[in-house]
C-alpha cells in the first residue's frame, strides 16, 4: 500500500469535510451541490486530456459509475444538512467514518475479498469508539 497516498487522501478528506461545515454553515446544503457540480463540469476537459486514450468501453463500468456518484451525491446532501443541523462537524465526521465497514461487508460479500483477524479487531474498535462518541449522559 502507497502510505503517502494514503495520507493525503486522509488530509483532504480531512479538510475537505472542514470546509464543508464552515460552507454549509453560509448557506444551504444545496447550494454547496451546486457548487461541487460547476467544479466538477469545468473539470471535464482536464481530466478527458489526462485520462489514457486507448481503453475498453464498458457499459458495465458506465453503470457502475453512476450509481457510485447517485450514492455519492445522496451522501454527500445527508452530510451537508448533519452538518448544518449539528455545531458537531468533528464528531459528525468521526461517526460518518464508520462507512469503511460497510464497504468491507460489501467487499467480502461480493467481491470474495479475505477478512483476516486483525480486521475484525479493528472493526470492533471503530464501532466500540463510535459507540463512545455517540454516548451521552
Amino acid at each position: 500500500m502507497n502510505r503517502t497516498l494514503i495520507a493525503v487522501t486522509i488530509l483532504a478528506f480531512g479538510f475537505s469535510a472542514f470546509f464543508r461545515k464552515l460552507a454549509v454553515d453560509r448557506m444551504h446544503p444545496y447550494h454547496m451541490q451546486i457548487i461541487s457540480g460547476i467544479i466538477y463540469a469545468s473539470m471535464i476537459p482536464v481530466w478527458y486530456n489526462v485520462a489514457p486514450k486507448q481503453f475498453e468501453f464498458s457499459t458495465t463500468g458506465v453503470a457502475f459509475a453512476v450509481l457510485c456518484i447517485g450514492i455519492n451525491i445522496i451522501g454527500a446532501v445527508m452530510f451537508g444538512l448533519l452538518l448544518k443541523s449539528e455545531n458537531a462537524a468533528g464528531v459528525l465526521s468521526v461517526m460518518i467514518s464508520a462507512s469503511p465497514v460497510v464497504t468491507i461487508l460489501l467487499s467480502m460479500m461480493f467481491l470474495q475479498e479475505k477478512f483476516e483477524v486483525r480486521h475484525l479487531i479493528a472493526t470492533l474498535l471503530t464501532l466500540s469508539g463510535l459507540a463512545l462518541f455517540n454516548y451521552h449522559k
